[in-house]
Parts: C-alpha cells; structure tokens; sequence
C-alpha cells in the first residue's frame, strides 16, 4: 500500500497534439506545435526544429523570427517545415496552402488559396475554416447582408419558402439555407430561449478605411448593379434616387467623406431600432471622384 509519502510521482497530463486542420494563422500553429513537441521531449529547441527542417546552424533562432511575423517562409521553407513537424502528405499540403493564404497580399489571391485549404481539408472538420468560409460569403454575397435584416420583419417565418417568395426568387433556396447557417456561424444571428431566430445586434458596421475598403468592394459593386436595374424594374413608389455634380477644391474631398459617414450614421439612429419592421430596404451612398 502506498502512503503519501512513497506515492509514485505523476505523470503530467500532456495537452493533445495540435491538429494542423484547427488553424487558419501557421505562426500559431508553428507556436503550438513547437509548444507540444517541447513538451514531449525536454531537451528538444527552437535550433533542433530548423535543423530538422534542413538549415544550418546559421538560422538558430529562424523558427522564433517566423512565429513573431518578423519573417515569411519560403517554398523550400515550407518544405521543410513540414518535415520537421512530421505531417502526413494530406496535413503538409494543408499546411503549405495555409501558409500562402496567410501571407497572401492580394484578396484575389486569399480567396484562391482559401479555396485550397478547403480541398486539402476535405474529410476534416474545421471550425476556423468554417467560420472564415462564412465570413468571406458575408463579404461577398448581397443576399446575406438582407437576410440577417429579414429576420427582424415582424411577420418573419424561418420557412425557406416564405423568404424565397419576400425575396420574388432573386435568390435560389439553397443560398437562403447556406445563408441562414452562414449568419449564425458567424454570430450575427442566434435563437433565442423560444428558439426563434433574432439578430444578435442591432446593427453591424464596417469601418471605412484605407486598410479595410476592398473587404467590403463585393458588396458595393453588387448593390450598384442591382440599383442600377432598380431604376428602370422597380416603381417609382418603391425606389428613390438622387444625384448631384458639383465641382470642389481638392481639399474638401475628406470633408465630403466625413459628412457622408456622419450622414450614415445619423441615418442608422433614427431607423436602425425600428422594432416594427415590414420591409428591408438599402440605401447606398457613394462618393466619386471624376477627374484627375
């Protein structure tokens, strides 16, 4: 029998290994993986893994550089990477994929390797990935925006029928339910303890910026497409439009900017709280310059 005195030390309770597919960033899988290995085994270093990888001993600390976003990684990089944290064929091409998503410059390009990972995912489940997958149809696809602002209609039925016939078909019944899963992935809908479906806030905002105006080009191309058609489809009791030209000093084009998105706002505040909703309506406000 044992006393707490000759009792056999235990074991430690070791974290289970990270799974390459539960990650859209590589730096904080290569923490991570890192982390665990180390945890394994001791005696193992940041030097042991960029030898394992195929570098000298030149590149002590590389595996740091790389985590701290101080460095990229390289096709042969990634290469050796992978041998280095021991994936099979399907998780290095996961991996490999995910790399060039993150360090991807151009939208174009993340969706294009987005895309990929989802190939090289196929037969895993992966959260983050979903999550980013709805994130970038939010992004990209009109329907999602009126959907979550349908779900507020005081006569709102989450029948894929009834939304199919308030919408007169412009959207097929299977993007209403993909939609639909889309926004309580994201959050931007939930149930509430009836189970009904509610908006999860009142309003949802995409800051103007410089760092984040393509993110949300989609939306406004595809509303100024569909305005445009507006204009000779619709009556004139459901739509409205105006235009103005006018010639400014060229330092007043920020002023312009500023008033618009206080214009949003001020708009957003007197109709955004609505609790007696019947219809969705979009109002769409651009400012573009003409001449160079």
């Amino acid at each position: 029998m044992l006393t707490a005195e000759t009792q056999l030390p235990k074991k430690p309770i070791l974290s289970p290994k990270p799974s390459v597919f539960d990650y859209l960033d590589f730096r904080d899988y290569l923490k991570d993986a890192y982390a665990f290995k180390k945890l394994t085994n001791p005696r193992f270093s940041e030097n042991a893994f960029v030898l394992a990888a195929g570098f000298g001993k030149n590149s002590r600390g590389y595996l740091g550089l790389v985590i701290k976003g101080k460095r990229n990684l390289t096709p042969k990089s990634i290469i050796g990477f992978a041998r280095a944290l021991d994936l099979s064929a399907q998780e290095a091409l996961f991996f490999e994929n995910m790399v060039l998503f993150c360090q991807a410059e151009l939208e174009k390009e993340k969706i294009y390797y987005f895309e990929r990972l989802k190939i090289s995912a196929h037969g895993e489940s992966s959260k983050p990935m979903a999550l980013v997958d709805s994130h970038l149809r939010f992004l990209n696809e009109w329907h999602l925006v009126v959907l979550r602002e349908m779900v507020s209609l005081v006569d709102f039925k989450e029948d894929t029928d009834w939304i199919f016939r308030r919408l007169s078909g412009k959207i097929t019944k299977a993007k209403i339910n993909e939609g639909l899963q889309d926004l309580l992935t994201l959050e931007l809908i939930k149930r509430d303890t009836q189970g009904r479906l509610v908006q999860s806030e009142a309003t949802v905002l995409f800051k103007d910026g410089k760092d984040n105006f393509k993110n949300t080009a989609n939306l406004h191309k595809d509303f100024a497409q569909r305005a445009s058609m507006a204009m000779t489809e619709l009556k004139y009791e459901k739509r409205a439009a105006q235009l103005i030209t006018v010639g400014i000093p060229r330092s007043k084009f920020e002023d312009l900017r500023r008033e618009m998105q206080e214009m949003t706002q001020l708009l957003l505040k007197k109709y955004g709280h609505e609790t007696q909703t019947q219809e969705i309506v979009q109002i769409g406000i651009q400012l573009l310059q003409v001449t160079e």
